[in-house]
């Protein structure tokens, strides 16, 4: 979605980004106006209520939770759960539970002080296309068969929805952008809706959704079939995206950050009026709710705004919180992924976790088993209007590797957040670099389908 255009201040960054979309809000009252901090609040380490903590930083990594075997170590997922899963584009990771001073989404909050929260995830792309095509698949965009173009569309991929339709499951999904008219990302689902009305324009977005994204969602929970059927569904709300729009009743400012935290506190009554919906429900008790975005949003930190493009800690930060029948509440400070979600979605369905899936199921760390550190990769192949972008963590260590991989950056996320001071040699960077071409030689890169060749990265090009 050229929806999502992410501008670069400076000559060097060109015009970026990609897509979601907005309607009339109703009236609160005017939040107190507080200065933003000048960068995002460093994320909660692991809650002091949490089962216990193993640190044990000698090789970078970071802190293990160990399990707490007298309260949860019979806790299990319900046998017959469903899975609500509410995604939020743009989301930050800098939200209020990790610090950020302005109360700008209390409803999400409450959640998350009820949830399992991972406070160190990331989104498996820096833009929505790539990102959700990642999440349902499974695997890397790499690895997906895509078109190429920015606004990419998927086809012959395995997404896990297929997998919980062909087991029975119900699955549902309410969409707010043009753009997953056409995206084949409705591949496995029995209900597909979009909210109606909306425009496409490939250059931006233009629409208030979230009224309608909620009144879609209440009506296909509420289907009484429900309450005897196993189910997932997935919402994905739009409104903190692009124009930053300005509703009735919230006012935070008149900076970019303002009215975009205007459009957070907005998105937010209605999650929280969904929230009151599934809470009333007979299925209530039996029903996990994960909450998460596709990416982050960038306000000038590395001379861009908006999204897409790059893959900074500002655009892949963001959150991950499940709340779930019998699950203790805790924080996990262990860097989890977004592209751990199929595996763990089949694995809460009691299903078999699909071997191409490059994630790992999460649902023993949700019921208090460890949580081991891994590596996590964020992908963002080359399209018509980007070229490639990939980055492995390790521990705090994050290398971020350009195009042909010629040419990588080293950066300490813990000590340098916004990835001001990068390390190109040493022993640490060619350490780094061999644990990287090690994860490259597993993967199995698929070609876009359409845009190839001189298409690729073409938009750049054109803008230099």
């Amino acid at each position: 979605m050229r929806s999502c255009i992410a501008l670069a201040i400076a000559a060097a960054v060109p015009v970026a980004l990609a897509a979601c979309s907005k309607d009339a809000p109703p009236t609160v009252v005017s939040p107190p106006h507080v200065e933003p901090s000048a960068s995002p609040a460093s994320p909660a380490s692991v809650s002091a209520a949490a089962p216990g903590v193993v640190v044990d930083a000698s090789d970078g990594a970071s802190p293990t939770v160990a399990p707490d075997a007298s309260a949860q170590a019979a806790a299990v997922p319900p046998k017959d759960c469903n899975v609500i899963l509410i995604s939020i584009d743009s989301l930050r990771a800098d939200m209020p539970w990790n610090g950020y001073p302005r109360p700008i989404a209390p409803r999400i909050t409450d959640l998350e002080s009820k949830s399992v929260s991972f406070t160190h995830a990331y989104s498996v792309s820096s833009y929505t296309s790539m990102s959700l095509g990642g999440l349902l698949g499974g695997r890397i965009p790499s690895e997906l068969t895509r078109s190429g173009y920015f606004f990419g569309t998927y086809k012959n991929n395995l997404f896990f929805p297929k997998l919980l339709q062909s087991a029975g499951v119900h699955t549902m999904g309410v969409q707010a952008h043009m753009y997953f008219k056409a995206a084949g990302f409705e591949q496995g689902f029995d209900d597909w809706k979009i909210v109606p009305g909306i425009t496409f324009d490939p250059n931006t977005d233009n629409d208030i959704t979230s009224p309608q994204s909620e009144a879609i969602a209440e009506k296909l929970l509420g289907d009484p079939a429900n309450a005897s059927r196993r189910f997932f569904f997935w919402a994905h709300f739009l409104d903190p995206h692009d124009q930053y729009m300005r509703h009735a009743g919230i006012d935070w400012g008149k900076t970019a950050r303002d009215r975009y935290d205007g459009e957070v506190t907005f998105t937010d009554q209605h999650i929280g009026k969904l929230l009151d919906f599934v809470a009333a429900q007979s299925w209530a008790p039996r029903t996990v709710i994960i909450l998460t975005s596709d990416h982050g949003e960038e306000f000038g930190e590395h001379n861009m705004t908006r999204h897409g493009f790059e893959i900074w800690q500002t655009l892949v930060r963001v959150p991950l919180m499940i709340s779930a029948p019998g699950a203790k509440a805790r924080r996990i400070d262990v860097p989890r992924s977004d592209i751990d979600l199929a595996p763990t979605i089949l694995d809460l369905f009691g299903l078999p976790v699909e071997p191409t899936f490059e994630g790992h199921s999460i649902v023993p760390e949700i019921y208090g088993g460890p949580s081991e550190p891994r590596d996590i990769v964020v992908d963002l192949p080359a399209t018509s209007d980007n070229g490639k972008r990939r980055a492995l963590v390790h521990g705090s260590q994050k290398l971020l590797c350009f195009d042909t991989d010629n040419f990588c950056k080293l950066f300490d996320v813990e000590k340098d957040p916004m990835e001001r001071d990068a390390t190109t040699k040493g022993d640490d960077v060619q350490a780094m670099k061999d644990r990287y071409q090690a994860y490259v030689k597993t993967l199995k890169e698929v070609r876009p389908f359409a845009c190839a060749g001189d298409c690729l990265n073409s938009g750049y090009k054109r803008n230099k």
